[in-house]
């Protein structure tokens, strides 16, 4: 690999970069990083690959985001409900040379109630016995309710990998517990950190915790841009500004956290 980082969550595949997503591109081979773009239902995941076949610093990964299994996506324009997970097709995506994961997949009781539970659950095992097919990792998608109540998405998808995932993974946007933590570790399984972490410090005790070489850097962008972009749209180069602060948490040089996180993306993704 020619980058000095990755960005290992992000959507330049989305409808926010239709336009200038070319831009965003070259600015990221010029700041010498690479990314990750993540599908989300058919039409995402179908254009995530269309850039990395375009772009050598790019790679694929391709699902059904949980919130599209019940309703259109709200932060994606001109979703689509994909209740059914239609195999077939995303399996012939899946056994794409650049596509070197299955998701973003799992449980979101912040916008999805915890009665769908069962069908989250469907669409979650799919892509898991997809991503077992195709020995490729998942890319998981892991967010609680608004109150904290009710149903847990980690313990609910830790439950369900331990007994059904043959492929390792990653928990992206990591916003679980330390103990859950620990226990995707156990599992071999890898979290993520995006550019919240710049500015709430909620999350410093846990990147304290965490071992460097069983996490990652990321953007999730379009959203949640790092300090000092705040209030900008998120892009993939910002992932130096994590990276900075795991670094910084840590107290790692950033240079050796770059590469170790590097090592990490390559280890994971076979990339």
């Amino acid at each position: 690999m020619v980058s000095d980082y990755i960005d290992t969550h992000a959507h330049l595949n989305l409808a926010q970069f239709a336009d200038d997503f070319k831009s965003v591109a070259d600015r990221c081979r010029a700041e010498r990083v690479a990314m990750i773009n993540v599908g989300t239902r058919k039409d995402t995941s179908a254009r995530a690959v269309e850039l990395a076949e375009t772009y050598d610093h790019a790679w694929a990964i391709v699902g059904v985001h949980p919130l599209n299994v019940i309703d259109a996506d709200p932060d994606d324009y001109g979703a689509v409900a994909e209740p059914v997970f239609d195999y077939a097709w995303y399996q012939t995506l899946a056994l794409h040379p650049r596509v070197v994961g299955i998701g973003e997949c799992g449980f979101d009781y912040f916008h999805n109630s915890d009665e769908t539970y069962a069908a989250q659950r469907e669409m979650f095992r799919a892509q898991i016995a997809l991503a077992n097919e195709v020995g490729k990792p998942l890319m998981l998608h892991l967010r609680n309710s608004k109150d904290g109540q009710g149903r847990n998405a980690y313990d609910d998808a830790l439950e369900i990998l331990a007994s059904e995932a043959k492929v390792l993974g990653n928990a992206h946007f990591y916003a679980g517990t330390q103990e859950q933590a620990k226990r995707f570790f156990d599992l071999g399984y890898t979290i993520s950190f995006t550019g919240v972490v710049t500015f709430a410090n909620v999350y410093e005790a846990l990147i304290a915790y965490a071992p460097l070489d069983m996490i990652h850097a990321e953007t999730d962008c379009p959203y949640v841009a790092p300090v000092p972009y705040r209030g900008q749209r998120c892009e993939p180069w910002m992932v130096k500004e994590v990276v900075q602060k795991i670094a910084d948490v840590k107290g790692i040089e950033v240079r050796v956290t770059q590469n170790q996180l590097l090592e990490n993306a390559v280890r994971l993704y076979n990339i």
